[in-house]
């Protein structure tokens, strides 16, 4: 069962990553769509920022979570967001650590068509390194990971996880700027990267 601390005070790798997005949210931006979604997490985030929140998981318990937690502009749906009858388009649509959870390059095409013309995407995702190649990125992982839990301590999500990730960055590299012409790939030192795009 997840830990009832507010919002505010839960750190982890995709949490600090996505907050650092969230400034890249327009001003005129008024719905949103979070993928994965889990126990709502960046849904209450998205929603703080006034827009009007759709918010997709097939995972029961951890709707039940989310929806034991303010849910003001927020409607939760248990769906595969790869099935769900989303007929609208959003101006903003959130993936934090749900795309190794899905079929990649369908998912991100999946995500494009989502998106209203001008919305932006924001993904925080996990990959799997390559070594020994990435061995100096590990060691500078494992030593940003420790000096972060000298100043604060990390909050386990409660949701399924699936680890290995099944792709590596360089896949998701190449993909993202395949299928979305213009995005901005950044692999990040905590062993997270993340996507960000605005659809033409």
């Amino acid at each position: 069962m997840t830990e009832t601390i507010p919002d505010t005070e839960r750190r982890n790798h995709t949490i600090d990553y996505f907050r650092e997005l969230l400034p890249l949210i327009p001003s005129t931006a008024s719905t949103a769509l979070d993928v994965g979604c889990g126990e709502g997490f960046a849904a209450r985030a998205l929603a703080a920022h006034g827009l009007a929140v759709t918010a997709v998981d097939p995972d029961a318990p951890s709707l039940d979570l989310a929806r034991s937690q303010p849910s003001e502009g927020i409607t939760y749906l248990e769906a595969d967001v790869m099935t769900a009858a989303l007929t609208g388009r959003y101006d903003v649509v959130t993936a934090l650590a749900v795309l190794h959870h899905l079929p990649m390059e369908a998912a991100l095409e999946r995500f494009a068509a989502l998106l209203a013309p001008g919305g932006t995407l924001l993904v925080v995702g996990l990959a799997a390194s390559d070594l020994p190649r990435d061995v100096g990125r590990e060691a500078a992982a494992i030593l940003a990971h420790q000096m972060g839990r000298l100043t604060h301590r990390e909050w386990e999500q409660p949701s399924p996880t699936v680890w290995p990730p099944p792709v590596n960055y360089a896949r998701v590299r190449e993909a993202s700027g395949r299928l979305l012409p213009g995005s901005r790939f950044r692999r990040r030192v905590k062993w997270r990267y993340t996507v960000t795009w605005t659809k033409p």
